[in-house]
């Protein structure tokens, strides 16, 4: 009877302790929500009151991989600056790009540091602004690469044409061949071989954990911002894994300082720049950041430039007649004179507007004397960021923000686009943090679209249709197989 009584004395005691832990932490809760709702120096800014109350909310879009989407569904309702949660501010004014990322200048504009929550990755540090300046110092000339670029584009052609044979009913899935092509042409311009993606028709194992890998580092760096979470994840981050990446990388480096400097690939770009020799650590995440965010990226931009164009059947009949009345040959179509064909620069610039590859934001951080954006003073330790995805379909800045309209960047436009906020458009960043492999990207772009187009009657697949509307976004765009019937043109 003693005994039970003590127990049950003991039971009420750790019952009430608990009690009273859960009601100190309720407490903090709302204690938290209630100073970030109406006495955070945040607190005049637009936004819902639940993300301004709690970082909970967007990091559930976050992991959910929707937060793109509902960030712009907020900038339609507040305007160009809304508060996403309790510390961060998202813009879609083309003024916030210089005053946020560019150069320094008086007033407290412009070079706000990188928010290091953002760019925090276990093991590897992240590309640093020293790696990024070795590169905006090399020359990164497309020229250099043509012939390889065409021979790449020949190849992707015939896979086409084989696969198409291959499908009884001639539909393939251009997705999956897009990526195997811009592996191989990332391979061998980083590396100075491809990944043989295309010849062999399968993704190389090492690249195909890509998609998983950016997804779980988007986890990361979201749960990251919990106190406690970032040491219990770097304690139990699959070390082996990442140590086996690093090691394949390595071992490519290797293998091509082997094959000698007489090259034009990045290794012997960056080596023939002048610079002291860059330690090895340092190549192989600049080996790494080209691989993946070149092929990545374009991959994107290319599929996604030919499902629009699918879904804007006058733009396409447009832009093919003009490919098929400019060239007699395939072979005429060198970078040099696709360079000049407006209507096809502006398709693209069109499709990197409507499906900007990579519309994970691009997040810095106010230092303790705070900075100015868009002529307002932000307080100290404030995360901002320019919202793309938002920005560039806002009706505040384009005239039709969701139709695919080229005519918007040519001269003369017409006379609706006039006041469309072109400037807001940086798919590739302003400097001094611009992405150095953009002259290269848009040579591939060109060249690889304009090739299929040539060749190539396309009709989109039923189940395709809305093929962006359900992707989800974690830092890239996750692309689905697109599937489309190929005709080829006699």
């Amino acid at each position: 009877m003693d005994v039970n009584f003590g127990c049950l004395v003991l039971y009420g005691q750790s019952w009430h302790g608990a009690a009273c832990e859960s009601s100190q932490f309720v407490c903090y809760i709302v204690l938290y929500a209630i100073y970030n709702i109406w006495f955070h120096p945040l607190r005049k800014y637009p936004g819902p009151w639940w993300l301004a109350a709690s970082r909970i909310p967007y990091t559930i879009s976050v992991l959910r991989g929707t937060a793109i989407r509902e960030v712009k569904e907020l900038h339609e309702k507040y305007g160009h600056v809304v508060r996403i949660n309790p510390d961060t501010l998202s813009f879609t004014s083309s003024q916030a790009w210089p005053d946020i990322y560019g150069p320094k200048r008086p007033g407290g504009r412009g070079n706000i540091p990188r928010d290091p929550t953002y760019y925090m990755k276990p093991g590897k540090a992240i590309f640093d602004k020293e790696s990024h300046r070795r590169l905006v110092t090399c020359k990164l000339a497309p020229s250099l690469h043509e012939v390889h670029l065409q021979k790449y584009a020949t190849l992707f052609i015939s896979k086409l044409q084989e696969s198409r044979h291959e499908s009884s009913t001639g539909v393939v899935d251009l997705a999956r061949w897009i990526n195997l092509l811009t592996t191989d042409i990332a391979g061998a311009f980083v590396l100075g071989e491809s990944f043989g993606g295309l010849q062999g028709g399968q993704i190389h194992p090492w690249l195909g954990t890509i998609a998983w890998n950016v997804r779980i580092f988007t986890f990361i760096r979201e749960l990251s911002r919990y106190p406690g979470v970032l040491r219990a994840i770097d304690s139990c981050w699959p070390r082996s894994k990442e140590r086996e990446e690093e090691s394949f990388m390595a071992r490519s480096i290797a293998k091509r300082i082997v094959k000698g400097t007489d090259r034009h690939d990045l290794l012997c770009i960056v080596e023939a720049s002048g610079e002291e020799r860059v330690p090895s650590d340092e190549m192989e995440a600049m080996a790494m950041l080209f691989v993946i965010a070149g092929s990545e990226t374009t991959a994107s931009l290319l599929t996604g430039s030919v499902h629009l164009l699918l879904k804007h059947p006058l733009v396409l009949q447009k832009l093919t007649s003009i490919l098929r009345k400019q060239f007699r040959s395939s072979s005429d179509m060198t970078l040099f004179a696709l360079q000049g064909l407006e209507y096809l620069n502006a398709v693209l610039q069109e499709s990197l507007r409507l499906y900007p590859p990579a519309p994970g934001n691009l997040f810095r951080r106010t230092a303790a004397e705070g900075h100015v954006v868009m002529g307002k003073a932000i307080p100290s330790h404030t995360s901002l960021t320019m919202h793309l995805w938002a920005a560039n379909r806002s009706p505040l800045n384009f005239h039709m923000p969701d139709h695919m309209v080229p005519e918007r960047w040519m001269k003369p436009r017409p006379a609706e686009f006039e006041n469309d906020d072109r400037d807001v458009m940086k798919p590739f960043g302003v400097r001094p943090q611009d992405c150095p492999g953009k002259s290269f990207a848009w040579a591939e772009m060109r060249l690889i679209l304009a090739r299929m187009l040539w060749h190539f009657d396309f009709k989109l697949v039923s189940e395709s249709c809305d093929w962006i509307d359900r992707q989800k976004v974690f830092i890239f765009c996750q692309r689905r197989p697109l599937r489309v019937k190929i005709t080829a043109v006699a």
